[in-house]
């Protein structure tokens, strides 16, 4: 009796393990797992297969990037575009792929500069590409790109300060300092060896500027790549004013003397003078020596007599200075009014 209970029990359980599978064909039940595993595989191939045989698009000037190492320059200053012919299962998806969707990056390592040479790169080979997923790339156009590089150098070069505009006529430049009177320069080693020093962006002059001031200067890009640091000196501009001279010849001696001393003079030798003049160029080149009075002092001569008396001026321009007069004394003769 127990034997015949656990049979049917046996049974049972059976009969319920089948019911509950019994809706999966037995092809399928049975090595389940493997059947799983090949048809995802089945899955994968035909994915890759309806990628390879899908839908071409192209997208137009899509940039590349090209990144030198560290101390190598790229010399090709334009960016290289390129159109990438692209696959897809969806026309749709393909129509709204736009050059930013992409990013071309290509790696240029120091050991692969050659001095002089091109360099030419299979952009499918060579470059990094990312895109948005679901989409091949089938091919680039063009395939090659052809760079030129350099090796990089570092130079300190000595900073020279430019000028545009001018002062008035009164009025000039002089000493001017930076700091710091010299930048590091970084570039291409073939277009810094040709450079002997850096520049100023130009610093303003004008009809106003009359005295010493400083100014925040830019450097100037040299161009070729290269590399500036620091890019801003501070100019300190000295101002003066303009002196120059200029002699007036032939000038007429006057003389002064005491009034009521009875005496007279009667002889000037010579009766004329040379001066030289010196002060802003703008008022003496506009004299015509009227400005100017020399004269002799007679005052003290009390005897009759011939007298060497030293000849002094007078000028009305304040901004006029006499440097010299020639000669600078004169014989005068004295003698009694009576």
């Amino acid at each position: 009796m127990m034997r015949c209970r656990d049979s049917q029990e046996g049974r049972k359980m059976s009969d319920g393990q089948k019911t509950g599978t019994s809706w999966i064909p037995g092809i399928i039940r049975h090595d389940y797992l493997r059947k799983l595993i090949a048809l995802c595989f089945a899955l994968l191939v035909w994915w890759k297969v309806s990628m390879q045989i899908g839908i071409e698009e192209i997208v137009r000037n899509v940039p590349v990037n090209v990144i030198a190492g560290e101390n190598t320059v790229n010399l090709d200053d334009s960016v290289k575009y390129v159109d990438i012919t692209v696959r897809g299962r969806s026309q749709k998806r393909l129509n709204l792929l736009s050059p930013t969707d992409f990013k071309i990056e290509l790696h240029v390592g120091d050991n692969a500069y050659m001095p002089g040479k091109p360099l030419t790169f299979n952009i499918l080979k060579s470059a990094s590409v990312s895109k948005p997923f679901g989409i091949n790339v089938a091919k680039f156009s063009p395939e090659m790109l052809v760079l030129r590089f350099d090796r990089k150098i570092t130079r300190d070069m000595p900073v020279n300060a430019r000028f545009t505009g001018m002062t008035s006529e009164d009025y000039a430049c002089g000493e001017v300092k930076l700091t710091p009177d010299r930048v590091r320069v970084s570039g291409p080693e073939s277009i810094l060896s040709s450079f002997a020093r850096v520049h100023t962006e130009p610093i303003f002059l004008d009809q106003k500027t009359v005295e010493d001031f400083e100014y925040i200067a830019r450097i100037a890009d040299p161009g070729g790549k290269a590399v500036i640091s620091p890019q801003k000196v501070t100019a300190h501009v000295e101002i003066y004013r303009k002196i120059d001279t200029r002699v007036f010849s032939g000038l007429p001696i006057s003389i002064l003397s005491a009034p009521g001393s009875g005496k007279l003079v009667k002889k000037i030798t010579p009766t004329n003078v040379d001066v030289t003049a010196g002060g802003v160029k703008s008022s003496l080149e506009v004299m015509n020596g009227s400005e100017i009075s020399t004269f002799v002092d007679a005052s003290a001569s009390k005897e009759p007599g011939i007298y060497k008396l030293k000849v002094q001026s007078h000028v009305a321009l304040p901004e006029i200075k006499i440097s010299s007069i020639s000669p600078a004394e004169v014989e005068v003769e004295v003698y009694n009014e009576k």
